[in-house]
């Protein structure tokens, strides 16, 4: 719901605020107030372009500010996620648009949209003011002349959308399972290639068998066997130093052994001296026994040319793989296991395929069934709503008329969003005529009216919940009808906000809420103002719209429309009347 509006330099609109309501609303005035130059505005806050002629003279910039009630709407998660607002406050939008001059200071100056305070595209401002409010006139937003809009409102009237909705995430699955596939298919060739290098890399490690560490064990028994008459040499010079001389280090620990006794013998302070050298000799016979050990195991394992060549022929394919696939070999293990997961992975894409061939005939096959359940509700509720629409226009003065809404499936029609029928309205305003499409219907009224008519036919317990604006409703019709067309936007009103441009006082009196529009002149400049009327106001506007009688009697012909049965309650202020300029 529009809540309120505030226009600043579009034509004689100088600086306007208004309060809107819900239920209807009204705009009422003298020809050439500026009545619909408000409706001009709330069409610049749904994308409308606008150029710099609209600017108010002497001025640089137009400025449309427009505060949006969605407290009541559960359905605009995604329309706001689109546009960049999914941290915003869903339950309040500010809208607001600016027009500049060019530098020129004529036609083509720029344009600029907000929404909550974010700078945004015309485009996404388009986009979202269709699920904000649909213009009724000579507007580029009027829903019902679009295919879409002629869709929805079949929808609503035949109860249908739960099962679009349905249909809906069907060939949303279908559309992402086919984006799935293309992808896979397309990548088919690469996965083969790739494959074939995966499995050539796996066989080429697993022939050579690497083991963790096993490269720094064989580094260490190739230097062993490069130097082994080296070692056994030294291995026999160490016993024999210190077991087997004469002059070897363990006779000269007896030596110094039996000395040591003696000593201590003399002076047991002594006795210390001697139990470490003691120790010296035991530990120098247990390393003349490891050597002996060590230098006999040499002599048996004498150098074998063959290990030294297995050694190295082993390190050099070791090395081999360390080159092509890690640093270390606990690298290329774990090259090895990425590539049998890429391996998984690639059979898997096969598998894939063919489990998404089989969602997508299953898919297709609920689509079709939605599909056929949806087109057959679609084509009885177009029968109904033909009469239903034909019944309305007959209460508005155009009798006659007749209505024909064609839901055709096109052949070899692919699934869409929406079902896989096309639904047009067709008019035919005037008998003998052939039924031509809605969006040809030249008059402004007439094509109002028509739009009142589906409207007031399809009403679908609010699940429209738009902001409904009615331009030249009332053109070209009088008293009479007036009230016909009255009660009917009043029953409108009661499911959705509802905003009527009117010169007849029968529309003006059905109205929750009253704006008289008029001009004054301030400063040798004229200005709209905008007043909101209360009881006694309205009494006077009407009188005024009646007009052709004695005051005193219009005021009464007036009041009676205020107070005729049936009419819902105003909601007008109490008091004084209210205007904000």
């Amino acid at each position: 719901m529009l809540s309120f509006l505030k226009i600043s330099n579009l034509a004689i609109l100088d600086d306007v605020s208004i309060e809107l309501g819900a239920g209807l609303n009204v705009l009422t005035g003298e020809t050439g107030a500026g009545k619909s130059i408000i409706v001009d505005a709330i069409g610049l806050l749904l994308g409308e372009r606008g150029g710099s002629d609209l600017i108010r003279t002497g001025c640089e910039k137009l400025v449309v500010e427009g505060q949006f009630d969605l407290s009541a709407r559960d359905d605009l998660e995604e329309v706001f996620t689109a546009a960049g607002l999914q941290d915003s406050d869903n339950a309040e939008l500010v809208v607001r648009r600016e027009l500049f001059m060019n530098e020129k200071g004529d036609k083509g100056g720029r344009s600029r949209a907000f929404l909550n305070g974010h700078l945004v595209t015309l485009a996404t401002l388009r986009t979202l003011g269709e699920f904000l409010a649909d213009l009724h006139g000579q507007h580029q937003h009027q829903s019902l002349l679009r295919t879409e809009g002629q869709r929805d409102a079949l929808d609503r009237f035949a109860g249908t959308l739960a099962v679009r909705e349905n249909i809906s995430a069907i060939h949303a699955r279908l559309k992402a399972l086919g984006a799935e596939q293309h992808e896979l298919e397309g990548r088919e060739r690469e996965r083969a290639r790739l494959e074939d290098i995966l499995k050539a890399q796996v066989a080429e490690i697993d022939a050579i068998g690497p083991k963790e560490d096993e490269d720094e064990a064989l580094m260490r028994e190739e230097n062993l066997l490069r130097h082994a008459s080296e070692v056994a040499r030294l291995a026999g010079q160490s016993f024999a130093l210190v077991s087997e001389d004469d002059d070897s280090v363990l006779s000269r620990l007896g030596t110094v052994e039996e000395c040591a006794h003696r000593l201590s013998a003399i002076d047991p302070r002594a006795s210390e001296v001697l139990a470490a050298i003691r120790e010296a000799r035991v530990a120098a016979s247990e390393a003349a026994r490891m050597l002996s050990a060590y230098a006999g195991r040499e002599r048996n394992d004498e150098f074998d040319p063959s290990r030294l060549e297995q050694v190295a022929g082993r390190l050099a394919e070791l090395d081999r793989l360390r080159r092509k696939y890690g640093a270390s070999l606990r690298d290329v293990a774990r090259f090895r296991g990425e590539a049998l997961q890429q391996l998984e992975a690639i059979g898997g894409a096969s598998a894939r395929l063919e489990a998404i061939a089989s969602e997508r005939r299953t898919a297709r096959a609920a689509y079709m069934r939605l599909g056929a359940e949806l087109s057959e509700r679609r084509g009885r509720a177009a029968a109904r709503l033909e009469k239903a629409v034909e019944k309305e226009l007959k209460a508005l003065a155009m009798e006659g008329t007749r209505v024909e809404i064609a839901v055709d499936q096109p052949e070899g029609a692919e699934p869409g969003p929406s079902g896989l029928d096309t639904i047009e309205f067709l008019i035919a305003p005037n008998r003998g005529e052939e039924v031509r499409p809605l969006a040809r219907i030249a008059s402004g009224g007439e094509l109002s009216r028509l739009m009142l008519a589906v409207r007031n036919a399809a009403q679908d317990g609010g699940a429209d919940r738009r902001t409904l604006v009615f331009d030249e409703v009332d053109s070209g019709i009088g008293g009479r009808v007036g009230e016909a067309v009255g009660q009917r936007l009043a029953a409108l009103g009661s499911g959705q906000q509802v905003l009527c441009v009117t010169h007849l006082p029968q529309i003006a009196s059905f109205a929750q809420r009253h704006f008289r529009v008029s001009k004054k002149t301030a400063g040798q400049r004229t200005q709209a103002v905008v007043t909101r009327l209360d009881e006694e106001g309205r009494i006077d506007e009407l009188a005024r719209m009646l007009g052709g009688s004695p005051a005193e009697t219009a005021r009464r012909h007036a009041a009676a429309l205020l107070g005729r049965p049936g009419r819902l309650p105003a909601d007008a202020l109490s008091g004084k009347e209210r205007t904000r300029t």
